[in-house]
């Protein structure tokens, strides 16, 4: 007689046949579990996006702090104004020597300084000492003159002369001192050269065209 032995199956989630799992693992799932469970996956997330918009938001800050603006003179399109390598454009030329007529050629004897000094910045360092020297003579000869003043005209009229490193401005000069005006014209000559991409003032010398006359005015 055979007798029936009692067919038992194999049941993982007993306490004798569990499956061993590493200690690590065991957490991680659990973990994981729980907060599925509990939705903290979707609070988690929020805090990371938070914290990083936070985070792009500093950098973008940071980045607009060292943006640099350039601003172009008035009545001047961006087009005009370019360098292409160290060649510069005649817009350009004409800009910044009007600029440096302006200070070099038109000024009381109170002023002078400071226009000259502002002229200074755009000379070039290997004859800066010599131009200021030339400057600060000047200066001293006119500090004494309170009633003289200069102005200087631009001839727009006439052609505008442009070489290698070279520009050449025509203008008209009146010197006023007390009620006579003394009147000239010529033209400016600015030598320049460009380095890395920056313009520098190697020489400013006037040449007189014509004849000189001398009026008096009612001032």
């Amino acid at each position: 007689m055979n007798e029936q032995t009692s067919y038992k199956a194999y049941d993982p989630i007993t306490p004798t046949n569990e499956v061993p799992y590493p200690p690590f693992v065991k957490r991680f799932t659990d973990a994981t579990s729980n907060i599925w469970a509990e939705n903290r996956v979707l609070r988690f997330l929020s805090v990371c996006v938070l914290a990083a918009s936070m985070a792009l938001g500093y950098l973008v800050l940071a980045v607009m702090d060292q943006q640099k603006t350039i601003v172009v003179p008035f009545g001047q399109g961006v087009e005009h104004l370019y360098l292409v390598g160290d060649k510069p454009s005649e817009a350009y030329l004409v800009a910044i020597s009007r600029n440096v007529i302006q200070l070099v050629g038109t000024y009381t004897t109170s002023g002078i300084e400071f226009q000259l000094d502002e002229v200074l910045k755009l000379v070039h360092p290997k004859i800066h000492a010599e131009k200021r020297q030339v400057f600060r003579r000047e200066v001293s000869r006119l500090k004494d003159f309170r009633e003289i003043s200069f102005a200087t005209y631009i001839r727009y009229d006439e052609e505008f002369g442009f070489g290698e490193g070279v520009i050449q401005i025509p203008v008209r000069r009146e010197r006023f001192v007390g009620k006579s005006r003394t009147t000239d014209s010529g033209f400016y000559r600015l030598d320049y050269l460009v380095e890395e991409g920056r313009f520098w003032l190697t020489d400013i010398k006037f040449q007189r065209k014509g004849e000189v006359s001398n009026e008096q005015v009612g001032r």
